[in-house]
């Protein structure tokens, strides 16, 4: 062991074994607690674990966060692990918004206050100011996790108070808020459009906006893109109905919509639609 680079043994080797194996490397000094740290080692233990047929699920109890080990190639029982929250809140009055690279974005119901935690090293950030940014209404905002072009990871918070929108992004890096414009002239901002949670694919994040019952002619697709941190409107898929709505999915890195037709009390169509080139490209019906 002695003769190995240290960056072959924390990025070939430590990087590839389940969390809580990682979690128990950081007792061994210093030096291997603060490259555990490191986003760089993050990203390559994500990348493994993403490839690996050990899956973890982390299930949300009334009063109990747990890991659960989903194993496709020897699926069995095995005792799920409790998660230790370093903050005070209880599990039924947390929303899990986003999640990247382990790390979960948290609204905590009682304060409204946005909290970033890695449950892997139990490391957590309040997000909220004293300038009201980082505060989060569930049923008025939208949210994305990303990362840029400069590696820092970031926050998209889309805050609509009062008829109005304002799009905020946190840096990770810098610690800091800051604002970014919106499309002109758009509506999107009143509460009769409703968001859905962002989907991050290709360099963007994606949101479906509904206007009030969900008419194929009031559905849109907003895009973010990551690296010049602006706004574009696309189409949404050539489907006419009084009752649509529709679910974005990344599948190897291409953006999918699961597109729903018809109401909850008759049968329902659903289409996989997959977008190319700007487009919608319709695909299985199921």
């Amino acid at each position: 062991m002695s003769c190995l680079p240290f960056l072959v043994v924390m990025l070939d080797i430590i990087a590839r074994l389940p969390p809580k194996n990682v979690a128990q490397c950081k007792l061994v000094c210093k030096e291997w607690l603060d490259f555990i740290l490191d986003r760089k080692f993050v990203r390559a233990h994500c990348h493994y674990m993403r490839a690996s047929a050990d899956q973890k699920l982390l299930m949300v109890g009334w009063k109990t966060i747990e890991v659960h080990s989903l194993n496709y190639k020897s699926p069995g029982f095995i005792v799920p692990r409790g998660v230790a929250r370093p903050f005070y809140a209880h599990p039924s009055r947390m929303f899990f918004l986003a999640s990247l690279d382990g790390m979960l974005c948290v609204c905590l119901q009682n304060t409204c206050e946005l909290i970033v935690w890695n449950p892997l090293t139990t490391k957590f950030k309040k997000l909220a100011n004293s300038n009201s940014q980082g505060f989060y209404k569930v049923d008025r905002d939208a949210l994305g996790f990303f990362v840029d072009s400069s590696d820092d990871y970031n926050i998209l918070h889309i805050k609509r108070r009062r008829g109005t929108m304002t799009v905020y992004i946190y840096s990770m890096e810098l610690n800091s808020w800051s604002t970014v414009r919106f499309l002109k002239h758009r509506p999107y901002h009143h509460y009769t459009y409703l968001w859905s949670p962002a989907t991050l694919c290709g360099g963007g994040l994606y949101f479906v906006v509904t206007q009030c019952r969900g008419r194929s002619d009031g559905l849109s697709v907003i895009r973010f893109d990551v690296n010049s941190k602006s706004f574009s409107e696309l189409c949404f898929p050539n489907v006419y109905d009084d009752e649509v709505s529709g679910s974005l999915v990344n599948i190897n890195e291409e953006l999918h919509m699961y597109v729903c037709i018809g109401k909850y009390d008759y049968r329902r169509e659903i289409v996989l639609w997959r977008l190319k080139n700007k487009s919608w490209m319709k695909g299985h019906v199921l």
